[in-house]
């Protein structure tokens, strides 16, 4: 059996679906919303007109051929005078009479990477998928997506939205049908399509947590906040949080926190006001703690403070001596006039700030 991905959206609505209508509308007020999984679980939620949510199905089959699926056909129905999809198309489609959903995995993030379609006008999108792998689709825990839509609301009333399986089969040999015309065949206690409104039900994870102890000290009266900003290597997230110092003597050990970060690569740059600013880098794939410390300018043993030996280590650096190399953050501290190289003026700016004749800060 060859690998066929496909998703059509059908210009008329199925009419063994079930969907509410809604007899007067209007372009003011709120929406009822009603999601509805294959199992019948269901979840509500208002909205205002002009608001935007994702509606989200998972299929769990984990009792079932350990969760494979090989087969599936089916239909996700909505109430097209109160909502229309919220995703974006390509009606400029030469081989059909349909628009080109432009991000299927947005829609059925399980099955694949091309669909055709209606630009969601109908009420209905129609999928169908099979896979010719024994591995089939998995689908084996409540976190399995079947579709995640975005919808907008359009009108004010109530409106189901139902995801109905026509079609689903093991991915075994015989393609054995856990669902057939829409009627379940076998293993009904064994396989649940948990649903969620806005935001995914638990234990499904849009975010995680980067937090830690940022470290700092006391330089002068007023600067005393730390920013901390955290920046996405493969995707376009960022976002900033300034915390105040709070010092115990001259050092602060201060929380920080960002929240609802995507799993991936990212910098996490921290600054302060006399100090010299600091990268790190940050895997997060789960709720991650980085604490991070940043020192005052010219602070090159990195001890909180700018004392003789400090000087000292910048002159045996420029004196060259293969053991006394400064490298990475050391280095940094050490070149207070930030011109990429350690010299002989940086040492003597160290050096004065000791004795109160230079003020670095």
């Amino acid at each position: 059996m060859r690998k066929l991905l496909s998703l059509v959206l059908a210009l008329v609505m199925v009419a063994s679906l079930t969907v509410v209508a809604v007899g007067a509308v209007d372009a003011s007020g709120a929406a009822t919303v009603t999601l509805k999984g294959l199992q019948g679980e269901t979840v509500s939620q208002t909205y205002a007109v002009g608001e935007t949510f994702t509606a989200y199905t998972y299929l769990n089959v984990s009792q079932i051929n350990e969760g494979r699926i090989g087969s599936l056909d089916g239909s996700l129905t909505y109430n097209s005078a109160v909502l229309e999809v919220a995703e974006t198309y390509n009606t400029d489609v030469e081989d059909y009479d349909y628009g080109l959903i432009d991000d299927l995995e947005t829609v059925f993030p399980i099955i694949g990477d091309s669909a055709v379609g209606n630009a969601g006008k109908s009420g209905v999108i129609k999928y169908n998928a099979s896979k010719s792998a024994l591995s089939g689709f998995e689908f084996n825990s409540d976190t399995s997506s079947l579709s995640v839509v975005r919808f907008k609301v359009i009108a004010a009333g109530e409106a189901t939205i139902e995801n109905t399986m026509m079609t689903l089969a093991s991915s075994d040999r015989n393609l054995t049908r856990i669902i057939a015309k829409g009627v379940i065949q076998q293993g009904k206690e064994n396989f649940t399509t948990p649903v969620a409104l806005s935001e995914p039900a638990t234990p499904v994870v849009t975010g995680y947590t980067v937090s830690g102890v940022a470290t700092s000290y006391k330089t002068n009266d007023g600067v005393d906040d730390v920013t901390l900003k955290l920046t996405g290597s493969d995707n376009n997230y960022t976002d900033t949080v300034t915390v105040t110092a709070t010092y115990s003597g001259v050092t602060a050990a201060t929380d920080y926190a960002f929240e609802n970060v995507p799993a991936g690569e990212y910098t996490l740059s921290v600054e302060k006001g006399n100090h010299v600013t600091r990268e790190y880098t940050v895997s997060v794939s789960a709720d991650t703690t980085q604490d991070v410390k940043i020192c005052p300018i010219g602070d090159v043993n990195m001890n909180g403070r700018v004392q003789s030996n400090d000087a000292t280590k910048a002159y045996k650096h420029v004196q060259g001596g293969a053991e006394d190399q400064l490298t990475d953050y050391a280095f940094k501290c050490a070149d207070v006039n930030k011109n990429g190289r350690i010299q002989s003026n940086d040492a003597t700016q160290i050096y004065r700030q000791t004795t109160g004749a230079h003020n670095l800060f």
